[in-house]
């Protein structure tokens, strides 16, 4: 990934994908955003409420796993779909499980609406993450295809 020149040198080591970007390095490029998340919803918590931050941040790891979704189907990665789409299938669970689920559900707000854009935004990033991070996109894609039809 290119440098952005206007951020400090470490943030921007920090928020690069480091190459050859592959499913497991996507996911840890986006579970490095944790802690600012969680610095995000403790200050939500205490500004706003308890109630309102995990409402409100509930449906973000669904954003971490439809980049990572997109990514895997974009490379023919097989396992990695199947990781992405059960661990979207253990969260639903847990958040039907613990209330939290049907209480988004049953309550839309527009902070739902912009994750679930996000969430798509985040798939067509993820099936762009190779071009997004300097590696040509056309050629990748072909190959992958090629080993995976020959598999």
């Amino acid at each position: 990934m290119t440098s952005v020149s206007w951020l400090p040198e470490r943030l921007n080591r920090w928020l690069t994908v480091g190459r050859p970007v592959t499913y497991w390095s996507f996911w840890a490029a986006l579970l490095r955003l944790v802690p600012l998340l969680a610095v995000l919803f403790v200050a939500v918590a205490f500004a706003v409420g308890e109630g309102f931050a995990l409402r409100a941040f509930a449906p973000l790891p669904f954003v971490f796993v439809a980049a990572t979704l997109g990514y895997a189907v974009r490379a023919f990665d097989g396992l990695g779909v199947l990781i992405s789409l059960l661990l979207a299938g253990i969260y639903a669970f847990l958040l039907w499980l613990s209330g939290v689920g049907a209480t988004l559900l049953g309550q839309p707000t527009p902070l739902l609406s912009v994750l679930a854009v996000l969430a798509f935004v985040a798939v067509l990033a993820g099936f762009g993450a190779p071009t997004l991070h300097g590696q040509r996109g056309a050629d990748e894609l072909e190959q992958a295809r090629r080993e995976w039809q020959q598999e």
